[in-house]
């Protein structure tokens, strides 16, 4: 058995670091932690991802079920993302869709990368 210590990041994409960087940070209020030409990472206790530029990068990840980050919040959070998504021209490509307990959206960020926001009652 290999003995893991925990999760150290999570590894993503990217064609432009900048607007990536943007991104999670004006959206989901990630931390910028690390950057240089080639990579950036971004941490959102306790959760970091690794941001990696990769030119002409597009995710080729058709179904979220393969790959997603999914951030969980309250069903109030929940009502004011959908606001504030429509409000930053961030289209919603699924949802939101009844799911045990609660409701999804599904969003990409600038690469193609799935992101879900649910909540559960």
């Amino acid at each position: 058995m290999v003995l893991l210590e925990g999760l150290h990041h999570i590894s993503l994409g990217c064609s432009d670091l900048k607007r990536s960087i943007e991104f999670y940070q004006d959206l989901m209020d990630f931390e910028l932690q690390e950057e240089s030409e080639r990579h950036a990472v971004l941490k959102l206790d306790p959760i970091s991802i690794r941001l990696n530029f990769i030119e002409g990068y597009k995710s080729g990840v058709k179904n979220p079920g393969e790959a997603s980050l999914a951030f969980i919040l309250d069903v109030d959070d929940f009502t004011d993302a959908i606001k504030e998504l429509e409000e930053s021209n961030i289209e919603i490509v699924k949802g939101p869709v009844m799911i045990d307990g609660g409701e999804s959206i599904l969003i990409t960020d600038p690469d193609g990368n799935f992101i879900e926001f649910f909540y559960n009652e």
